[in-house]
């Protein structure tokens, strides 16, 4: 489903990303860790083409993304919620939801959907996203995502600033997409949640991918988390 090769990617002249390679199959969850500064986010600024790398490949579903336009890696499949939610404060959750939609060779998600996996959603609809509080704003961001009928979501930091009932709600969502063949990569500060979820696992620190192997190794080894990611 996806395929980064030793790609390199810089901020101007900093360089950030020292040649990581990651795959995530189709259907598969992978957690992304490490440190704050380690080159997560990055990573996947540069798989949406936000931070486009200077070498190395990336490819999704079969073909070269590497250097292609942000819209264009969109409809292709793959679908973003972003740690700051960026959902559009002065609409309403509707306006947020319709303008996600789109189509793409993957599965189709509806609003039906949607209300299948956040019941909450459903009497939100009216309302501006800036009066939502910042579990409502998740549940929009992640509903946007899975609107435009995506192969593959980017989940980076879903938990932040959320309360324990909300991040179980999130992680749920992330075992549901897999149940229906979406792939999903999760970048995650709470390890633990994103172990629980993940097939497999890999740890970044400094750009560099360090560590890579089945979640359930890391999570039930606490030498190794403690090693690896200091919990």
């Amino acid at each position: 489903m996806l395929d980064v090769a030793s790609i390199q990617s810089f901020y101007g002249e900093t360089q950030v990303l020292f040649g990581p390679s990651i795959r995530i199959e189709e259907g598969e969850v992978v957690a992304l860790l490490g440190p704050n500064g380690a080159g997560k986010t990055t990573l996947i600024r540069s798989i949406l083409g936000l931070t486009p790398p200077r070498t190395g490949e990336i490819r999704f579903d079969g073909r070269a993304i590497t250097g292609a336009s942000t819209h264009e890696i969109a409809r292709a499949g793959i679908g973003w919620v972003p740690d700051d939610r960026r959902v559009f404060p002065t609409l309403t959750v509707q306006r947020n939801l319709q303008i996600a939609v789109k189509k793409t060779r993957f599965r189709s998600w509806s609003l039906s959907d949607a209300f299948g996996i956040f019941s909450a959603l459903e009497h939100l609809m009216s309302r501006d996203c800036e009066n939502l509080s910042g579990g409502e704003m998740q549940m929009v961001s992640i509903s946007r995502a899975l609107l435009g009928s995506p192969g593959l979501v980017l989940f980076d930091e879903p938990s932040q600033g959320l309360a324990p009932k909300i991040v179980q709600d999130v992680m749920r969502t992330i075992r549901r997409l897999k149940a229906e063949g979406v792939a999903a990569l999760v970048v995650e500060q709470n390890a633990l949640a994103a172990l629980d979820v993940a097939d497999r696992v890999y740890v970044m620190d400094r750009g560099r991918i360090v560590h890579e192997g089945p979640a359930a190794t890391l999570r039930d080894d606490a030498d190794l988390r403690r090693r690896l990611i200091g919990i």
